[in-house]
């Protein structure tokens, strides 16, 4: 028996003309060697993890939830963890769990050191069951809105899970913590389409009613410079000022005077009209 860096085994003596007993627990980067007969069950250690993106090579599709509204939502992320693969003299946890769990499983790691697909079914059940429900339980606790639109509200409910995943995970495998270390990061929880494209609307009307808001105070500012300039200068006043401001402006159509740049101190005859 080899072991890898990021594997441990355990021995167990299973020769034809004996019971089966375990015997010992390989470390990592070790090798042992024994007669014909003899079992070694290898199991991962080190960092260890839980894909539930959806992705080609992910362990699982992102998870539905539903939020305190009523509204279905999908949670995508992973989570990292440890087996405790500790190897004390009589076998430790590591022992229990092969023997509670592994056996049923085995094997989980094949001829090229890989994890097998039982590997992936044990972790669907004992971390993938116990993580849905308790996303789901905390979900209950947030309207949706606030789980999709606000960073604070999804830092309480990713802390929540992650503080809470380990006694969950413990009540599936019989209150024993065969696995350490739980790490969980949540990607933005999706509400339905329908949901996002009607809180891009809202959006849009908000944005609309505040540009009209805004176009009515402008319009409300020139009506009171207007009025100051009819009190000023009278009506008639104020037509011949404005005339002269598109003219001088170049936005008249037409009936502009002409003007003439005089130099100061200097003369200008001005003809009479004509006799009409």
């Amino acid at each position: 028996m080899s072991t890898e860096s990021d594997q441990v085994a355990l021995h167990y003596d299973a020769g034809a003309f004996s019971s089966t007993t375990y015997q010992e627990c390989v470390t990592q980067n070790n090798r042992a060697w024994d007669g014909l007969g003899e079992r070694y069950y290898t199991y991962p250690a080190g960092q260890r993890n839980f894909d539930f993106t959806g992705s080609d090579d992910s362990e699982s599709p992102p998870f539905t939830v539903v939020s305190k509204d009523n509204q279905e939502m999908t949670v995508a992320g992973g989570l990292t963890f440890h087996l405790d693969t500790g190897c004390e003299p009589d076998g430790g946890m590591l022992r229990q769990f092969h023997e509670d769990i592994g056996l049923k499983f085995h094997p989980v790691i094949d001829g090229d050191g890989k994890t097998t697909a039982t590997w992936l079914e044990m972790l669907r059940f004992y971390i993938g069951h116990p993580l849905n429900r308790a996303l789901a339980a905390e979900a209950q606790k947030y309207d949706w809105l606030a789980l999709y639109n606000d960073p604070e509200t999804r830092t309480r409910f990713e802390s929540a899970i992650n503080a809470n995943l380990s006694s969950a995970v413990m009540a599936t495998t019989g209150g024993k913590a065969y696995f350490l270390d739980f790490n969980l990061t949540l990607q933005k929880p999706q509400p339905r389409k329908e949901l996002v494209d009607g809180l891009a609307a809202a959006q849009v009307a908000i944005t609309q009613r505040q540009a009209v808001i805004e176009q009515n105070a402008t319009v409300d500012e020139k009506l009171k410079q207007i009025r100051k300039l009819v009190d000023a200068l009278g009506p008639d006043g104020y037509v011949i000022y404005e005339v002269m401001q598109q003219c001088l402006a170049g936005a008249a159509r037409a009936g502009c005077p002409a003007f003439l740049p005089v130099p100061a101190g200097g003369n200008v005859n001005v003809p009479a009209p004509a006799a009409t």
